[in-house]
């Protein structure tokens, strides 16, 4: 089999985790009291732990609806059990548990990630916890153990890569353009010849839009500099998020198939109706769904949804980050690289591709594509995707084989998500995540990815928005 020849160089400079990446990137490039006026820097406290409206302690016999069994919903009903409630019902549209974790069998014997894939940052990272509590395996991702393939590019010298810190310092100086503005200002003055342009375009398009799940148009530096991140690398499940998730869901009151199209808190309890018409009532209701429901307006509020939960949906953004997941018969890629690095005919397609193999022993790819491509890509069949993913494979390989299976996801489309996780646009505040999390009077609550102000776009993020909630309902 032909193979094409490769640069076994270091993809990008070595950072434990994807978005401590970014900040280091800010920090080489003289940015670091830049970060100190940014909302949520690195060392920001968990501002989700803000306490409730003040309450006596809960009731035995209160009842509290949750609306979605995601991880935030799972965690926020487990918190209020723990914390005396028992009359607990999750209520959720899907046939299965989870959200926007989903692990799927490839070939009838590989577990993979369709949606959800690292703890990102271990240390004291709660996911993490529950993951070491219970023995469920991990394994670290190291994205240096990378290998990067130049499009009709035969010799494996790097680029320079030292005038990245060029781009930072130029997206510090216009925080609020976009990235693209800023990437097109920088490109177009840099000392750089053909192949370092490219280079520059894959470093920024991969590291920001895959992260972050927005096209580059979309978002700022301060955009991307919110919030803030565990430390101790990233690690991913070998037998899949699954595991989690049925930790968290353990002993729950789960009703599958209920699709909660209203919520009424005009009367003495809050009344949720279904798509179907059935009615479930309660004192209190959490509501877990992600952004991109509310945002699509499947949950009608009466009366209404005041002011800065309203603006706060209108201000926030669900990204696109898909997934083609590939089966082969053996490993032609290079054995033991975790990460993939394509610089294509066409930037931020087919850039970034993970290999199972280290982690799993399988000849598996999961290939990435988000924002404008990874949204594209949704309204084509899966043959066609997967006849693309090959092409890419190809591109950088030589002739390679057909896959035996592949998985293909389409987050956009997803009825119950419209989209993969949360990003603060251009013109807008990371303090719409918290306008988010505003309870409506003690009745109504929020949680979800979306209302966490440090840790958005994260599983962790989630939990911990769940737990933050129950503590709401239970007066602090």
């Amino acid at each position: 089999m032909r193979k094409r020849s490769a640069a076994h160089i270091p993809v990008r400079p070595p950072a434990p985790t994807r978005r401590a990446f970014i900040k280091a990137g800010l920090g080489a490039a003289g940015l670091g009291p830049l970060l100190a006026t940014l909302p949520g820097c690195a060392d920001a406290p968990d501002r989700s732990r803000r306490g409730g409206i003040p309450r006596d302690r809960p009731r035995a016999d209160e009842s509290v609806l949750v609306v979605g069994a995601g991880v935030s919903g799972l965690a926020a009903a487990a918190e209020l059990h723990a914390g005396g409630i028992d009359d607990v019902v999750v209520l959720e549209a899907r046939d299965r548990i989870g959200g926007r974790i989903r692990t799927e069998i490839l070939g009838g014997r590989v577990p993979v990630d369709l949606g959800a894939s690292w703890i990102q940052g271990v240390r004291d990272n709660p996911i993490a916890e529950l993951a070491r509590r219970h023995d469920i395996e991990t394994r670290p991702t190291d994205w240096d153990n990378a290998v990067l393939h130049f499009h009709e590019r035969g010799d494996s010298t790097a680029p320079d890569t030292l005038d990245l810190r060029g781009f930072w310092r130029l997206a510090g100086r216009r925080p609020e353009a976009s990235l693209r503005a800023v990437l097109d200002e920088h490109l177009e003055t840099a000392d750089l010849d053909d192949a370092g342009r490219r280079y520059l375009e894959y470093l920024v398009r991969t590291t920001v839009e895959n992260e972050y799940a927005a096209n580059l148009a979309d978002i700022s530096l301060a955009s991307v500099e919110g919030g803030d991140w565990y430390r101790g690398g990233d690690v991913v499940f070998p037998e899949g998020y699954r595991q989690i998730v049925a930790v968290l869901a353990d002993g729950l009151d789960v009703r599958l198939g209920q699709a909660v199209a209203g919520i009424d808190h005009t009367g003495a309890r809050v009344v949720a109706t279904t798509a179907s018409g059935e009615t479930f009532d309660a004192d209190r209701v959490l509501v877990t769904v992600p952004l991109g429901v509310l945002k699509a307006g499947l949950v009608t509020f009466s009366p209404p949804l005041p002011p800065a939960n309203r603006s706060a949906i209108d201000g926030l953004t669900m990204g696109v980050l898909n997934k083609t997941c590939l089966l082969f018969d053996d490993v032609f890629w290079e054995p033991g690289i975790e990460v993939i690095s394509h610089v294509g005919r066409e930037p931020g397609r087919w850039a970034e591709t993970l290999s199972l193999q280290p982690h799993t022993g399988q000849p598996v790819l999961v290939m990435f594509n988000s924002a404008a491509y990874g949204t594209e890509l949704e309204s084509l069949p899966d043959s066609e995707i997967v006849a693309r993913a090959v092409s890419a494979l190809t591109d950088m390989y030589g002739t390679v084989p057909q896959p035996t299976d592949a998985l293909v996801t389409r987050w956009r489309s997803d009825p119950w998500t419209h989209g993969s996780y949360s990003y603060v646009p251009l013109g807008s505040s990371f303090e719409r995540h918290t306008d988010l999390a505003t309870p409506i009077g003690d009745r109504i609550f929020f949680a979800g990815e979306a209302t966490h102000p440090d840790y958005p776009a994260t599983v962790h993020g989630a939990y911990l928005s769940g737990v933050r909630a129950a503590r709401e309902i239970m007066g602090g």
